[in-house]
């Protein structure tokens, strides 16, 4: 549409303009987005596929699980007995708030969790800036570290946490034999 006195295209009102998206960010609109169920679907599967899953928090850090490193395991020297090794991470809330532009300080601590004892064993704890490195002195499995749980305790909390999320552990336990001739190898050290 012209208009009469100068030629030019007349712009229509309910059009957005470039300009517009420049010097009033009010009528900025979000272009690439197919709405807000695209939106929340998209969220959805991010979440489904994330590495870390949040299984607590307490007024210092939030708690996620590795869920790509945890699995089921079979107990040395036992036949059905399955214990589960996950990595936890922990980011300080203060960090959690906050944008910087370095990459924030946490922490990854590995345990083992025993759910049909309800005890847990402590491997390790290495503080990362960045990306982790992969020399981490774990401690090695030992039957004779074994915790109780202490009613309150984060050991306690981490336990509960881990095990309402079980369903996301991968089941390790066929990879690692529980058959007779198996349990005899690994207790007696003798190979059939």
């Amino acid at each position: 549409m012209e208009t009469k006195e100068t030629g030019e295209h007349a712009r229509d009102e309910s059009e957005p303009h470039a300009d517009d998206w420049f010097t009033n960010p009010s009528e900025r609109e979000d272009y690439g987005s197919d709405g807000e169920d695209g939106k929340d679907a998209e969220e959805a599967e991010k979440k489904k596929k994330a590495r870390y899953i949040e299984i607590c928090r307490d007024e210092s850090f939030i708690y996620s699980m590795d869920r790509k490193a945890a699995f089921y395991t079979r107990i040395p020297h036992t036949i059905d007995e399955k214990m589960i090794d996950v990595w936890i991470k922990l980011e300080p809330l203060e960090y959690a708030s906050e944008d910087y532009t370095y990459p924030p300080k946490y922490y990854l601590e590995h345990y083992l969790i025993r759910p049909k004892r309800k005890q847990i064993q402590f491997l390790c704890e290495i503080e990362v800036a960045g990306r982790p490195a992969n020399d981490v002195e774990d401690k090695r499995y030992d039957p004779r570290r074994w915790e109780r749980l202490v009613p309150g305790s984060i050991e306690d909390t981490i336990f509960h946490a881990v095990l309402q999320h079980k369903g996301k552990i991968h089941d390790e336990s066929s990879a690692n034999g529980t058959s007779v001739r198996d349990y005899v190898e690994n207790t007696f050290n003798i190979s059939l």
